[in-house]
């Protein structure tokens, strides 16, 4: 048995983790467990939901959990202290079932309006990176939470940026914010405060609705905040769709419990009328203080302690039949306004316009957003838009070039980074920017000229991370030991950027240094397992170290993540034929000239495979 002292020390080890350095919340009270209904919370101020009921724990268990929160620090690629893309200092991390929501301290020269720099950076969770369907579910809500305009009443996304290739969702942060489960799990709610709280919801939700047609499709109590002001605010639009969507995908989705009769009987799908019960059902958790355990929810409004024209609205919400309910949130709101200066005696007041950009620069969010998620066209659009309302905005002059960039159009991608660079003198991206376009019109002199510069901008500024996206340029401007010194450079800066760690394993191998390349692509692989080039990278190396079987692995895992790699089907052939295996390393050149027939490394692999 372990010592009384070692218990304190594992306790406070484990206290430790979860006060300083990261919130994983889990079901552990029944209550808890009825509300969350699907699993841990996302999202917002969770900082107390870990709640460790000591005495009744013995050695064993604490030794477990603390393992189990030492391996999920382990698989986290960014760790409280470190910094995502240059930009942001993570200052805690918190764990949901589909995300990780980093919150930061934004680095970058512009601070938002509040003053404090605090932003939330959710992503999907380490091993749904490689699960296509998870990663639609998180892109959906990406798009959905950036198509809405701010709200006081909607948790605000500002945009959506690429790190290490993987997409960030930038949130506002809710300082002080608790989720409505912890305000119903604390006894702080009540009747007078869900009216409040109900309200709030409501006008958030009819806003979605109006904005952009959108369903909800999973409202429950851990997805609306509750803000240091008691303001509440919808979060968390991972299920979320378009009415259009809705009607016609029928799809059933949502969490047991808050689940619309229709839904579980599979007569319909995700609904304004299923959104409208889900809200019913979450009002209801707040007033009874606990999950309504009834085989007919709409049952206990009456018996519950709240006055009869709110049990009446609840008791609409929850009715069986969809076309009983109210129709929209809207009207909801416009009832619930009414209740408030009846039974409250006064009107809420509207609460306070979120942390938002101004508009031309809410518009360049957009456009990054829209090309961060392979969308050029709205891109474009959004980026016209921000330069008829401030042509001066360098950040769209320099979104404007990386569309061009996507589409080849080097000429046009070099005059917008060169007003990009006149407008903002001192940033190394539009510098960076410059060095590419020149590049891509073969103009090498002008391109290494312009890469210097970019180079001396991010020393002299101390933002050498930012240079992790375009670091494949000093591989193949400079000298191998200058191009490596620059690389170690950037990843000492940002030990997180997994790109540059890609393109490191790639210049090693150009320097014989098979043992070193395959380490670095590795440390790429760590920071984002669904980063296919660097499993086509970690093959190649594997073959100069001739360990082919292991090198097939790579080369077939670089493929199912993305089938479009001529590298790797190139290292799979190499890997194939080295292991006396020529009919399958022919079928694997075969393979990848059927998807991409014109490719110039796939045509001679065919000539040297005799395909």
């Amino acid at each position: 048995m372990p010592s009384d002292a070692h218990s304190r020390s594992l306790r406070d080890l484990l206290s430790a983790l979860k006060r300083g350095l990261i919130d994983a919340p889990e079901a552990r009270s029944s209550m808890r467990g009825r509300l969350e209904r699907g699993g841990p919370l996302e999202a917002g101020g969770l900082a107390d939901l870990l709640g460790l009921n000591e005495a009744a724990q013995g050695d064993d268990e604490l030794q477990q959990e603390l393992l189990s929160e030492c391996q999920f620090l382990e698989g986290v690629p960014f760790q409280p202290g470190s910094c995502i893309g240059g930009k942001y200092e993570v200052r805690k991390i918190l764990r949901g079932g589909f995300g990780l929501v980093y919150l930061c301290r934004s680095l970058a020269p512009e601070l938002y309006h509040r003053g404090d720099s605090l932003a939330a950076l959710k992503c999907p969770l380490p091993q749904h990176l490689t699960d296509p369907e998870l990663c639609e579910l998180f892109v959906a809500e990406a798009m959905n939470s950036v198509a809405l305009t701010p709200h006081p009443n909607l948790v605000l996304a500002y945009g959506v940026e690429m790190h290490n290739r993987i997409p960030f969702l930038l949130m506002e942060h809710i300082t002080g914010g608790r989720t409505l489960v912890e305000e119903i799990e604390k006894g702080r709610t009540d009747w007078r405060t869900t009216l409040r709280h109900g309200l709030d919801m409501a006008r958030g939700l009819a806003h979605a609705a109006q904005e952009a047609h959108l369903i909800h499709g999973d409202l429950k109590p851990p997805n609306v905040l509750i803000t240091g002001e008691g303001v509440a605010k919808v979060s968390d639009f991972g299920l979320s769709l378009s009415a259009d969507d809705a009607s016609a995908s029928g799809l059933i989705a949502g969490t047991d419990g808050f689940m619309a009769p229709e839904m579980v009987a599979r007569r319909s799908g995700r609904s304004t009328a299923a959104d409208v019960y889900a809200y019913g059902i979450t009002l209801l958790c707040a007033v009874l203080g606990r999950f309504p355990e009834a085989a007919r929810p709409a049952d206990l409004c009456t018996a519950a302690h709240m006055p009869e024209p709110l049990a009446a609205l609840l008791n609409e919400c929850l009715a069986t039949n969809p076309a009983a309910r109210p129709a929209n949130f809207q009207i909801i709101a416009s009832r619930l306004e009414s209740l408030h200066a009846s039974l409250l005696g006064s009107a809420l007041p509207e609460a306070a316009e979120p942390d938002a950009p101004l508009h031309a620069d809410a518009l360049v969010n957009a456009a990054q957003t829209w090309l961060n998620l392979g969308q050029p066209r709205k891109a474009q659009a959004e980026v016209e838009h921000a330069l008829r309302l401030n042509p001066a905005n360098w950040k769209a002059h320099q979104i404007q070039c990386c569309i061009h960039l996507e589409r080849r159009d080097f000429d046009a991608a070099y005059r917008s980074a060169a007003q990009a660079r006149q407008l903002a003198p001192d940033e190394p991206g539009p510098a960076a920017n410059l060095a590419q376009a020149a590049m891509g019109l073969g103009r090498r002199d002008d391109a290494l000229t312009w890469l210097d510069q970019a180079l001396e901008l991010a020393c002299e500024s101390g933002r050498m991370g930012e240079l992790d996206g375009p670091s494949h340029l000093f591989i193949e401007l400079l000298p191998a030991e200058q191009a490596l010194h620059v690389l170690d450079a950037i990843v000492a800066a940002q030990p997180g950027a997994a790109i540059t760690w890609n393109n490191r394993a790639i210049l090693l191998r150009r320097m014989k240094q098979p043992g070193e390349a395959l380490a670095s692509a590795d440390r790429a692989i760590a920071l984002n397992a669904a980063y296919a080039k660097a499993w086509t990278n970690r093959a190649n190396a594997l073959i100069e170290l001739r360990r082919f079987s292991e090198a097939q692995t790579s080369a077939s895992t670089a493929l199912d993540l993305d089938p479009c790699l001529p590298g790797a089907y190139c290292a799979k052939a190499t890997s194939l034929a080295q292991q006396d295996r020529l009919p399958e390393a022919r079928a694997a050149i075969r393979s990848g000239l059927s998807l991409l027939p014109a490719d110039p490394l796939l045509q001679r692999a065919a000539q040297v495979f005799d395909v």
